[in-house]
């Protein structure tokens, strides 16, 4: 399966599951999640857009790649900032959004989405940014991977 890791952006993974989400909530009406949680919906995916966004000014303001397929090109150690809390919030963040989609159309279906989402970002995605992130930046890095959790 290593010919998955790294290939496909993880905002194409995300919209893709925001289509199941949909999809299976649409198709499949039944185990409907109750609808006081449907009004939470905004605030969740906002606060989804706001973490990863905190990850990526902190990218930026390191002058090091965003590029997901390229981690080898990883200039500086992003330690600081949302980093000190989790060490992937770009794709906490994501999820977050997804799991605003299933609060918002309502559906526990959502959840396989969510759990897909998950499962891909963390086998294909993370796993192999993480070889070639220790590769480059050695014990800098398998220090601060003991400090800080992968998710929260």
């Amino acid at each position: 399966m290593q010919a998955l890791e790294l290939k496909i952006h993880p905002p194409i993974v995300l919209l893709f599951c925001l289509g199941l989400t949909y999809g299976l909530s649409h198709y499949l009406p039944l185990l409907a999640l109750p609808l006081i949680l449907s009004d939470l919906y905004w605030y969740i995916a906002a606060m989804g857009v706001l973490v990863a966004l905190a990850g990526i000014w902190e990218f930026r303001k390191a002058k090091t790649t965003i590029n997901p397929t390229k981690p080898e090109k990883s200039s500086y150690l992003v330690s600081g900032g949302i980093y000190r809390v989790t060490r992937n919030p770009m794709y906490l963040g994501m999820q977050l959004i997804i799991i605003a989609a299933i609060f918002k159309f309502g559906s526990y279906y959502g959840f396989i989405a969510l759990a897909f989402f998950i499962l891909y970002i963390t086998q294909f995605q993370i796993k192999p940014e993480e070889r070639i992130i220790e590769r480059i930046f050695g014990d800098e890095y398998l220090h601060y991977k003991k400090k800080v959790r992968r998710w929260l």
